[in-house]
């Protein structure tokens, strides 16, 4: 498990401290001006607290079903054992594995990430099975939820043809319906995702780093130093924006006022001449006329510069709203409209069953009507009304919409008329009093006749101002609206250029700020992103040194420290496929187990391709480790790492799919190998009905292969504990003996070249001679099912002092998982 850092060096290690309050503690202990601190907090964001009230937790897998679902057809269910530990789901490629991990991402989540980045009619045409058209799609997973381990089954289901065309809901054990949400929060699944499908092992590096980023971002609580990054950066592009304008507008004014034969003019050039344009002169030379002359220039400035509504706009939204309401109008007089009505009314009639116990009718009063069959009718009536209701509800929707964007282009009336008695006020008022009519119709009518007469009377105020403001001063009284402009534009430029030392102050302090607490906190990710590389690529010469993070969410990326022979390289450049593999488990498993994350489950799909055996038992060493509390779920057609679980005595429950023809699945849990094989042989022993010629050559057989298969188990515990050997270098010794008194001297010598006669005899008294019967076993007779019992019993005597011997070489087993083998 991961546990980031939650406190500072100065709190109690049990009083959890925010990012916020870590940043204003260290704000408070910089020697920043007060100016640069106080501009911070203004930009700081408030506390963002996230809520997880009505969220149950842990969430583990019980079962995973498909129908008619990519290589799976008929219903299958993929019984999965309870509580932590590992679980090997194998089988052969085209088996139908993978789709029940698909299956199980895609019921909790709606989408299936190995698919959506590929072409979408591929998708599109591949998601449902071919062999089963007529089989209902469905994908389901039931969870153990809470505290109490509540069942709660989430299905998804499809009334259409297209992959979209889908409905999650949750139930309860009694089939009712709960809210997913409360279950399942969407922003924690996205962000501990229990899910690495196959698609990502090989994409991490070039496709998916920059998502990883924003993920870690938001898991570590870092959006609040994202945003007020962000803001600080926008403060700085102000004041740039503010300087730079300004110089633009001086420039272009001075030469416009160049122009004029007037002493103002010349005076005003004056005083925007100069590296700084002198504010002062130019107020005191605007302000030369009397007060009110000011006070009715002023008005006449406002009303030249008056704008009334968008007619082009206007008409758009008025033509908009009145095609949606046609839309509308046909809509409700057709059948979706009745759809709709109907599909609520059995909606409620479904709602009035789950409450009430009696299945009778409450409105014709006919007892059983509201049965199980009429349930099951009434809820595909439903969803193929809904379907028809499509059309309807778009159609309602579409007159909210347009209803709205006509209110949007709809102006308040300007503060400085709205204590006018005039006809142009009188005008806006009726204009924006179109914002509070509802009714489609009245709407479109009353805008467009009030928007056409208020055009008007802006415009003849506006020609009638500007014709008095020419007439009072000529040439002039323009420019003295453009001088008075162009002061507040240069206000605002100088208390920006005053602003600015603080603001690049405040960024530079921040940027080292953010880095250093984005660091630790990301440390513990890190460091067990390492640990898990080092396990999975102990004999690699590349290693894994720092992973960090660099930029901010939406431009940022993971940085990885890559070494090949303490040679600095980028990552996708230098390591192999099954490097790139083990580098996605060693990101993915941090973030997936981090300890607010309410899923104690893992999927994996196929982690093993591409890996070479070492790296394969070091993947079953990290599976075995994150199995301890959590649920681990691998799906693989590799049996290397089955080979390599049994190799280091690792607990697992193995279970097998297969596929027959017309995507039939079937799925079996695999047993002891060598219970398996005796149970077999002891099967075979006990009827009396298995012809004697048949027994003489069968049961030996049997019962020789459970003892090569018990020295197999006890060689690969010996040649690992007591020789030291690599599970590649194990595989090979075994490959070099093919005889069962050879694999009896692997197994209790090490060496399947020496004579395994002393050995045998010592851990069982009359084995030896049982195993060179088995040799003989075309010559020997069984002529009772007591001499068949007897030697059942004989050779599970030999097998159980076979392994008995190679257990006292490994520790002591863990106890026995429920339900599960090694």
């Amino acid at each position: 498990m991961i546990h980031p850092p939650q406190t500072s060096a100065d709190s109690p290690a049990d009083h959890p401290v925010s990012v916020r309050e870590l940043l204003l503690a260290r704000l408070d202990g910089s020697d920043l001006p007060q100016e640069v601190r106080s501009l911070l907090r203004k930009l700081l964001p408030g506390e963002r607290a996230r809520s997880t009230e009505g969220r149950a937790g842990p969430v583990q897998l019980r079962s995973i079903t498909a129908a008619g679902w990519r290589g799976i057809g008929p219903r299958t269910v993929l019984e999965l054992p309870p509580g932590p530990g590992l679980v090997v789901v194998a089988g052969p490629n085209g088996s139908g594995k993978s789709s029940f991990a698909e299956a199980a991402e895609t019921a909790l989540t709606g989408r299936n990430s190995r698919w959506e980045k590929r072409r979408a009619g591929d998708w599109k045409q591949g998601w449902r099975n071919l062999h089963s058209p007529d089989v209902e799609p469905e994908v389901s997973v039931e969870l153990s939820v809470g505290g109490h381990g509540e069942p709660v089954t989430v299905r998804r289901t499809w009334y259409g043809a297209k992959v979209d065309e889908a409905r999650t809901r949750a139930e309860g054990p009694d089939g009712s319906e709960q809210e997913l949400d409360e279950i399942v929060d969407a922003d924690t699944l996205d962000l501990a995702r229990p899910f690495l499908p196959y698609s990502e092992l090989g994409s991490m590096i070039n496709g998916t780093l920059s998502d990883l980023h924003d993920a870690f971002f938001k898991l570590l609580g870092l959006e609040l130093l994202a945003e007020l990054d962000e803001r600080v950066k926008d403060a700085v592009s102000e004041c740039e924006k503010a300087d730079k304008h300004e110089k633009q507008r001086t420039e272009q004014l001075r030469g416009e006022l160049a122009e004029l034969d007037d002493p103002r003019a010349r005076d005003a050039v004056e005083a925007l001449s100069g590296s700084r344009p002198d504010t002062g002169r130019v107020r005191a030379l605007l302000a030369s006329r009397s007060p009110a002359a000011e006070a009715e220039l002023a008005g006449l400035r406002r009303q030249a510069g008056l704008t009334g509504p968008d007619l082009r706009e206007v008409s758009g939204a008025v033509t908009r709203l009145r095609e949606a309401a046609a839309g509308a109008e046909d809509a409700r007089h057709g059948s979706a409209e009745n759809a709709r009505r109907l599909a609520m009314l059995l909606e409620a009639a479904l709602d009035h069953r789950r409450r009430s116990p009696s299945p009778d009718c409450p409105v014709c009063g006919n007892a059983g009507q509201l049965d199980h069959a009429w349930a099951e009718r009434a809820r595909a009536e439903v969803e193929r009304l809904q379907r028809e209701a499509v059309e309807a509800e778009a159609a309602l929707q579409e007159v909210t919409k347009a209803r709205q964007a006509l209110h949007d282009v709809i102006e308040p009336v300007p503060a400085w008329l709205q204590t006018h008695d005039s006809p142009l006020a009188e005008l806006w008022r009726q204009w924006a009093r179109c914002r509070s009519i509802t009714d489609p119709a009245e709407l479109a009518g009353r805008a467009e006749r009030a928007a056409v007469a208020l055009d008007e009377a802006c415009r003849q105020v506006r020609e009638d101002s500007v014709r008095r403001l020419a007439d009072q001063d000529g040439e002039w009284q323009p420019m003295a609206v453009r001088l008075t402009d162009w002061l507040a534009v240069a206000e605002a430029a100088e208390a920006a250029r005053a602003r600015r030392p603080h603001v690049n102050k405040a960024r530079a302090w921040l940027r080292t700020v953010i880095n250093e607490l984005r660091d630790e906190r990301l440390r513990p990710f890190a460091e067990r992103s390492q640990e898990v590389w080092q396990q999975l690529c102990e004999h690699s010469s590349v290693t894994l040194g720092s992973v960090t993070l660099a930029g901010t969410p939406g431009r940022g990326r993971v940085e990885l420290g890559v070494t090949v022979d303490d040679m600095t390289a980028p990552a996708y450049s230098v390591m192999s496929q099954g490097e790139l593999h083990s580098l996605a488990l060693s990101l993915f498993l941090p973030r997936a187990t981090h300890e607010a994350s309410p899923f104690g489950f893992l999927v994996i799909d196929d982690p093993v391709q591409s890996m070479d055996p070492e790296k394969v038992e070091g993947l079953a060493r990290v599976l075995d480790t994150v199995a301890k509390d959590r649920q681990v779920i691998v799906f693989t057609h590799d049996t290397r790492l089955q080979q390599a679980i049994d190799h280091l005595g690792i607990r697992a429950t193995v279970l097998r799919v297969t596929r027959q023809t017309d995507s039939v699945v079937a799925v079996e849990t695999v047993t002891d190998p060598v219970d398996q094989a005796l149970s077999e042989a002891r099967a075979i022993s006990l009827d009396r009905w298995v012809p004697q010629d048949v027994a003489d050559r069968v049961l030996p057989a049997m019962c020789r292969g459970a003892v090569e298969v018990a020295c197999l188990m006890t060689a690969r515990r010996r040649l690992r504990d007591e020789h030291g050997l690599s599970l590649r270098e194990v595989e090979e010794r075994i490959a070099s003996v093919d005889r069962t008194k050879e694999y009896a001297a692997l197994a209790l010598l090490g060496d399947g070249q020496q004579n395994a006669q002393s050995a045998v005899e010592r851990i069982r008294q009359g084995g030896w001679k049982l195993i060179e019967s088995f040799n003989s076993g075309t010559h020997c007779a069984l002529p009772t099912v007591e001499d068949r019992r007897q030697l059942v019993s004989d050779t599970q005597a030999l097998v159980k002092a076979i392994l008995r011997s190679g257990t006292v070489l490994t520790r002591v087993p863990a106890p026995a998982n429920d339900g599960g083998t090694r």
